[in-house]
């Protein structure tokens, strides 16, 4: 973050200013109370549905809170309160004010799935040449979008955004917050069925962040998914990717995968052709490294040093993450999950090296609206062709336990009731030589048993 003042932070935000004393500098900025801040903060008093911050504002300021932005004065407060009508507006202004005044580049990503990967692989094809301050983790919805505008640095050049969307008009509001230069669509799939609909909202909403792009402003996509594909009509400019082959600006040919299933291809793109190695397993996410290096070759990064960062990138856990401990290989993809993205950890899991047993953890796939039955029986029915042991965790995930039964299949199918029960599963027959992976969305928390069962691992328990 950018060192800021207390008066030019009034002056922004037309706030009636409460005097303290404890200082005017701000450099660090705080929405929860209970985590110190290195430095003299500025806390925001944010009212959600299960907390209010004016209730906390003294245990910010022992957490090193030296002004809060407040809808109502609080008495009594040492610290300095500028108070305004809405503090969530205010975040989003001060973030604003922040990337304006270092004048960096902003790049926006969003789509049903891969963003984050997408972020973080364009985020490390960029820093090969470029100064990058990209979001934390998954930091992609109204408090983290702004968050991450705030911690811009003075020497950033690229910000790299990932921006999410769960009701309506969300990524119109992101959009005009974070004014793009280039917007990112990875795809489009059966996610937030339950608030747009179909396949065709989501489509719609995922459109926001391209329509906000400005006059100069250019779109990457995936033209292996139509419904990405067509957004092109809504962008001044575009560069599109293919990891099938198909006409597009940058397409891979020669594919092949390493024996950890990471993808491998010759790339073709507007700036000449190069080999790229993807640091991650699953040819999924072969498409997610195009995205990365055409991010990277509209930025004017040479293309040998972006696809060099992209090898060897660094992602966010629980996408993918594959561990090999203690004779077994553990594959985290427990961070979330949808029909497609289950589907191809299945494949991935499937062209692993495997000499023991092949594992699947799997629980339910949220927010999938009328079709959610018949999404989950469908893996269930891919699973039972792939495993030889799947666990399902959850009643809400029923329908994989109905989908494996209704093929067969050559593995055992068991249910568990919660995370810490799938752990403890796992953890009584493992044994050298098999492969587990871990798969639902978050409200399922398998990325907490697939973290026990490795270092369980690490510390030699196992069967």
């Amino acid at each position: 973050m950018i060192p800021l003042d207390i008066a030019t932070l009034a002056a922004l935000l037309g706030a009636r200013v409460v005097p303290g004393t404890h200082g005017d500098r701000i450099e660090h900025v705080m929405t929860d109370s209970r985590i110190a801040a290195p430095g003299p903060a500025l806390f925001f008093a944010l009212r959600t549905d299960r907390a209010d911050g004016h209730d906390h504002v003294t245990t910010a300021v022992r957490a090193g809170a030296i002004a809060a932005v407040v809808e109502r004065q609080i008495d009594g407060a040492a610290l300095t309160q500028l108070v305004v009508d809405d503090a969530w507006a205010t975040l989003g202004r001060i973030g604003r004010h922040v990337v304006d005044t270092v004048g960096c580049r902003v790049v926006a990503i969003t789509g049903s799935y891969g963003k984050t990967t997408v972020k973080d692989l364009s985020a490390a094809a960029l820093a090969a040449q470029r100064a990058v301050t990209a979001s934390h983790a998954s930091f992609n919805n109204e408090l983290g979008v702004p968050l991450t505008m705030l911690s811009v640095t003075a020497g950033t050049e690229v910000l790299v955004a990932e921006a999410g969307a769960r009701s309506a008009g969300d990524l119109s509001t992101i959009g005009r917050l974070l004014a793009p230069d280039v917007s990112v669509v990875t795809a489009v799939g059966p996610v937030h069925l339950e608030t747009f609909g179909d396949e065709d909202g989501v489509a719609a909403e995922k459109s926001r962040l391209v329509a906000a792009l400005g006059g100069g402003g250019m779109a990457v996509l995936n033209a292996d998914d139509p419904r990405v594909s067509a957004m092109a009509s809504l962008a001044p400019s575009v560069l599109t990717v293919s990891a099938s082959g198909a006409p597009a600006d940058l397409r891979a040919r020669d594919v092949s995968h390493d024996e950890q299933g990471r993808a491998r291809a010759l790339v073709h793109t507007p700036w000449g052709e190069v080999p790229l190695a993807l640091p991650v397993p699953g040819p999924h996410h072969l498409v997610n490294g195009l995205l990365a290096l055409a991010v990277a070759g509209h930025e004017g990064v040479a293309l040998e040093a972006a696809a060099d960062g992209i090898a060897s990138a660094a992602t966010s856990p629980s996408r993918s993450v594959l561990v090999e401990v203690g004779g077994v290989t553990v594959l985290d993809d427990a961070y979330n999950a949808s029909p497609p993205t289950v589907l191809g950890a299945l494949t991935t899991l499937q062209a692993l090296p495997c000499a023991g047993r092949r594992w699947a953890v799997l629980g339910v796939m949220a927010e999938l609206g009328a079709g959610s039955s018949e999404q989950h029986r469908a893996v269930g029915r891919a699973a039972a062709d792939v495993v030889d042991e799947l666990v399902v965790v959850g009643d809400a995930a029923r329908g994989i336990v109905e989908g494996a039964a209704s093929v067969g299949g050559r593995g055992r199918v068991r249910t568990v009731a919660d995370h810490a029960e799938a752990a403890s599963l796992v953890l009584g027959e493992l044994v050298a030589g098999d492969v587990v992976l871990f798969k639902a969305s978050r409200v399922a928390t398998l990325d907490r048993a697939a973290a026990a069962v490795i270092a369980a691992l690490e510390g030699g328990v196992a069967a």
